[in-house]
């Protein structure tokens, strides 16, 4: 099965080096899919880490029975989902990789785990990308309404914008009725956090992170106060970062942090907290109104706009900084993103707003079809 992704063609280039590769993302962002398509016509093994049976292979491995191995898919690409979900395969893969010059492409939804188990057997041995949620030009591609080559235009992609800001883009939502979003997004983001939160994390209070979660969502673009969380939660300073951390390195959070732009008073300590996915944050606030009758429209636009923004650069593999700025004084940029030179954004939920002088890009409902 082929499907466009925009990062599907520098994933199938790497396969041409000797580097493993890594696809991390948000469960149900469609890692399975995308290596089933970069395998099209490709000598692929896959391995599925949900699977018992699949494990196996890499239990009690020694020299002869990993030699073995090695007979039997010498000239095949092992593929192994959910990586994560045997930390001890870390040692087996670095042998194949080191011994036998294997290739391997491990996708997992979990960094918590990956990092902590597979980090120090496979340093300077992987090439890691990032999988998101469905861009509007993939959307578009899938549904057959442009070609891959061609750009993104207005009507086009308008007609998908208002759908994504409410129920966001999970492949998943592009094959089932719209009167089923709401359905899938409450399975999905309930088994998130807390199945998976309890299977990754290794946390006995997923209630507590489900409470904060839903109190994060509440506050998507605000500068986050650590010690309101604590108290709206009832959990500590500690648990809070702990648990932020956990929702970041499952990607269903992104943290962003203040970027100074040379002005001495900028704020250092604070941060913000995006959504991967706008349909599971907008699950958590229990609100599917449509976006024109929302309160929250400039929430949503931030929120979807530094998303795709960030998305955009980590497919393109740039070296960025990327986060806000806020003074002491009051003054305020949504979003700076720091590659080679300095870009500047603004989101405005309303057309009649008054514009900043200098560099300063505007974001708004009607232009934010480019960013995503």
């Amino acid at each position: 099965m082929v499907m466009y992704r925009e990062i599907g063609q520098k994933i199938e280039k790497s396969l041409n080096s000797p580097m493993a590769i890594l696809i991390l993302g948000l469960r149900q962002t469609g890692k399975t899919t995308l290596v089933k398509s970069v395998c099209e016509g490709k000598k692929c093994q896959f391995f599925n880490f949900d699977l018992v049976s699949d494990r196996q292979e890499f239990l009690n491995a020694n020299r002869h029975s990993l030699a073995d191995f090695f007979e039997r898919y010498k000239d095949r690409i092992i593929v192994i989902d959910e990586v994560q979900k045997m930390p001890e395969a870390a040692e087996i893969i670095k042998y194949l990789y080191d011994r036998y010059g294997m290739k391997f492409i491990l996708t997992g939804s979990s960094e918590l785990k990956i990092k902590k188990n597979f980090g120090d057997s496979l340093a300077g041995r992987l090439r890691t990308y990032r999988l998101y949620p469905l861009s509007i030009k993939e959307i578009l591609v899938q549904k057959n309404k442009m070609r891959e080559n061609e750009d993104l235009d207005y009507e086009q992609a308008q007609n998908k914008v208002l759908k994504y800001l409410v129920y966001g883009s999970l492949p998943v939502l592009e094959n089932i009725a719209r009167e089923e979003h709401h359905i899938f997004l409450r399975d999905f983001t309930e088994a998130l956090l807390s199945k998976d939160i309890l299977e990754m994390a290794e946390i006995k209070k997923s209630t507590k992170i489900y409470a904060l979660a839903r109190f994060l969502a509440l506050q998507i673009g605000q500068l986050v106060n650590v010690n309101e969380l604590a108290m709206l939660a009832e959990i500590s300073r500690p648990s809070v970062y702990n648990y932020l951390d956990i929702l970041e390195q499952m990607n269903i959070i992104i943290k962003a942090r203040p970027i100074s732009t040379n002005e001495k008073w900028a704020i250092s300590e604070k941060f913000k907290v995006y959504f991967t996915d706008l349909g599971i944050r907008n699950f958590l606030v229990n609100n599917f109104e449509s976006f024109n009758g929302r309160l929250d429209q400039g929430a949503l636009l931030e929120n979807a706009a530094y998303v795709g923004i960030k998305r955009r650069l980590d497919y393109e593999q740039k070296i960025y900084k990327m986060g806000f700025f806020r003074s002491k004084t009051g003054s305020e940029i949504d979003i700076v993103v720091k590659t080679k030179k300095e870009s500047l954004y603004e989101v405005k939920a309303f057309k009649k707003f008054t514009s900043k002088k200098g560099k300063i890009k505007y974001i708004t409902k009607e232009n934010i079809w480019r960013y995503l």
